[in-house]
């Protein structure tokens, strides 16, 4: 008798969170350590990885963490149109307000304003090392963006909250530019809140994105690297471990079951990546439930891999690599003849007739749209995992 399988439990997608969270619970811990320590060392956390790896689900975690811990709670994506001041500071302008407002609904303002922001009204000058950071002038953006943060900081103490925390996704979208009279839109950012976190104010920054961000930063300030604690997601690993509980234990209380041989490959195949797992899962269940099986086998994945990689490239890579220029694309597409990791400038000039200029320039427009990122001068990482095997995947449909 066919078996009938309920709700396919694996969930691939951007940002959905999994049944089962595997491998980040030491993350969330130290999350949980660094808001505990706040204000008298600021809680500001640097978050990176891959895609794929989970980074917009474990914001999500933390942010709910930091809502048990009490604090009131900011998260948004960014987009590339935030990347000048002026809608970075508007952005985070109407996040504040809408978190005053959900404040002052669930209580009505009790007693005076606490003695740090009291105190810190009377700070018109805060010296950041070498620069000096005005809370009631510098620039327009500055300034505007200080008071904004203050009045949030000073509504959730007002309201029994131990301070505020502003979690921000896909943070690699915000940098400054190289001219000095140009935009710096993570400067602003980064020297306000420590501005007033050195004003003894209660407000943590997490800032998540691709490992973009933080060379980003450290151009933006030196000092970033002081003043962030770092994350940096990786794939998952083990069998037993974390990877392989991403994959079994969705099953669990489900009926059913799957080889260990087939357990193995899966694993291998996906290399870790978490988006995967949930991707190799969610098609076998599906299988499973098409023939009316309660058990994944090899067999089954033979049967059905061809379309898991259809579904993974229309899914996850397409969409990275068509919305580049053709010369782009080209060089991505040349990449694949390289040996990797890492990726390296002197070997794309070897295959190229492109002149070394050109390829630099290139190279910094894949980083600059989250295609690749530096790892040091002349050598580069794909900023989603298994991005070769998809270069050669769509090679060879081309040449079909």
């Amino acid at each position: 008798m066919a078996e009938k399988l309920g709700k396919n439990p694996y969930r691939p997608g951007a940002a959905t969170a999994p049944l089962h969270l595997a491998g980040r619970q030491a993350q969330m811990t130290r999350f949980a350590k660094i808001l505990g320590a706040a204000p008298e060392i600021p809680a500001n956390l640097r978050l990176t990885g891959l895609r794929g790896v989970g980074k917009s689900v474990l914001l999500k975690e933390l942010e709910a963490i930091a809502r048990d811990a009490n604090w009131s709670v900011a998260r948004v994506q960014l987009e590339p149109r935030h990347n000048n001041e002026s809608e970075l500071r508007d952005l985070i302008t109407s996040l504040a307000g809408v978190a005053q407002r959900r404040m002052s609904r669930t209580r009505a303002l009790k007693g005076k304003v606490t003695h740090v922001v009291a105190a810190s009204r009377e700070l018109l000058q805060v010296t950041i090392e070498d620069v000096t950071f005005s809370l009631a002038g510098g620039t327009d953006s500055e300034a505007e963006l200080a008071e904004t943060l203050l009045q949030t900081v000073k509504a959730a103490l007002e309201t029994g909250h131990a301070g505020f925390a502003l979690l921000l996704d896909e943070a690699q979208a915000i940098r400054d530019d190289k001219d000095r009279g140009g935009e710096h839109p993570l400067s602003m950012l980064v020297a306000t809140v420590n501005a007033l976190q050195e004003a003894g104010l209660p407000i943590a920054l997490v800032l998540c994105g691709l490992p973009t961000l933080r060379a980003n930063l450290q151009k933006a300030r030196t000092y970033s690297e002081r003043m962030f604690k770092a994350e940096n997601i990786a794939e998952l690993t083990g069998n037993p471990g974390p990877a392989r509980d991403a994959f079994v234990v969705p099953l669990e209380g489900t009926g059913v079951t799957a080889d260990d041989d087939l357990i193995a490959r899966v694993l291998d195949e996906v290399e870790g990546y978490p988006f995967f797992i949930q991707l190799w899962g969610a098609e076998l269940w599906e299988a499973a439930k098409d023939v009316g099986r309660a058990h994944f086998d090899i067999t089954m994945l033979d049967a059905i891999e061809g379309q898991i990689y259809e579904r993974l490239d229309e899914e996850f890579y397409v969409g990275r690599i068509e919305a580049l220029t053709p010369s782009e694309q080209d060089l991505l597409l040349l990449s694949e003849e390289c040996p990797y990791p890492p990726l390296r400038t002197a070997d794309l000039r070897a295959r190229s007739d492109k002149s070394q200029g050109n390829i630099n320039v290139l190279m910094g427009r894949l980083t600059e749209q989250g295609v690749l990122y530096r790892i040091q001068n002349g050598q580069y990482g794909y900023t989603a995992p298994k991005f070769a095997e998809y270069l050669a995947r769509r090679k060879a449909s081309m040449q079909q």
